[in-house]
């Protein structure tokens, strides 16, 4: 029985998964099995992922029909013999202490799940999420899910995070059919958990390619927002005064996000997003009055009172300006 299980799902990312696959290999943690869910991929992942199978008895494939993202990782949760689960993207790769690092933090720490940050890989180019340091912070389960809530120590993607296998079998799934799966998945296991062992140290790389799903204009953005009102509802039925006052901010954050992304010359997205810019409206006071709401966020919910295609504006400004520095 290995210590960790590694979940990779693969998807139509050939000029991808070697550097992945190579990456995972190559860790000074060794007591791993690698699994390979092949989610009906064309175009020669698949056969790729059997090649890069053939020399390491660690790397195990399966060729599944396709059922998306979510799918593949919840396979890869019922076929997982360790007792510690990850999941890495197949586009994505990590360092060569990402599996050790974890899993120090974790055993050392008596935690269900230890965290890392990651690196935004644009071309050559990568970008810390947030100032790495060495300091490690265990929390408790409510300060875990305020830090997601806030954004602050903890990131919503499922990646750079290591959990104890019982944790990820124990009811919580991700939403087969549903893109942005994380939005209403990572709050859950955090909730199960009793203490959280977050390093800050940016092992992980994040590649921000063109052609992914989050970077596509289409109808699949709404299942961001509806993810997010199921998290807020999950969120305040804890009853919690705290994490509900957060669980708006949770709100607010993804609906801005989905405002930012539609189609502005699609008349079904602007009747969407007008429902959408009502509610951030709803809960904007609120929003504005926690302490602890993010400075991006009060500059964003105040572009948005001058319209969509001001706030669309706005935004790019704000990214244009980011990049410069």
């Amino acid at each position: 029985m290995p210590e960790i299980s590694v979940v990779v799902p693969i998807y139509n990312v050939c000029s991808y998964l070697q550097k992945c696959v190579e990456s995972v290999l190559a860790q000074s943690f060794d007591d791993f099995e690698l699994l390979l869910i092949d989610d009906g991929s064309t175009g020669g992942s698949g056969e790729l992922a059997d090649t890069l199978a053939v020399d390491d008895a660690r790397v195990k494939v399966f060729h599944k029909t396709n059922g998306g993202l979510s799918d593949a990782r919840n396979f890869g949760v019922k076929h997982a013999a360790g007792k510690y689960v990850t999941f890495i993207d197949s586009d994505d790769w990590i360092e060569g202490s990402y599996l050790e690092y974890l899993y120090s933090l974790l055993v050392e720490n008596d935690a269900d799940i230890s965290t890392c940050y990651f690196n935004k890989c644009i071309g050559d180019k990568r970008y810390p999420w947030q100032c790495p340091n060495d300091e490690v912070l265990v929390m408790d389960s409510k300060e875990a899910l305020l830090s997601l809530l806030y954004q602050e120590r903890i990131n919503v993607s499922a990646h750079g995070k290591l959990y104890r296998v019982e944790l990820t079998r124990s009811g919580i799934e991700y939403p087969v059919g549903k893109h942005y799966e994380d939005v209403d998945t990572t709050w859950r296991f955090i909730a199960e958990a009793t203490k959280l062992a977050v390093g800050q140290q940016p092992l992980y790389n994040y590649v921000m390619r063109q052609g992914s799903i989050v970077h596509q204009v289409s109808d699949s953005i709404f299942d961001r927002s509806d993810l997010a009102l199921d998290a807020y509802e999950g969120l305040v039925a804890l009853g919690d005064a705290d994490i509900s006052i957060a669980a708006e901010r949770y709100l607010v954050f993804h609906y801005l996000s989905v405002l930012r992304s539609i189609d502005l010359n699609s008349p079904d997205h602007l009747a969407r997003a007008k429902k959408l810019s009502d509610t951030v409206k709803e809960h904007s006071l609120s929003v504005l009055s926690d302490s602890r709401t993010p400075r991006r966020d009060r500059v964003a919910l105040y572009a948005l009172r001058f319209g969509l295609h001001f706030y669309r504006f706005a935004w790019n400004a704000y990214c244009k300006l980011r990049e410069d520095r």
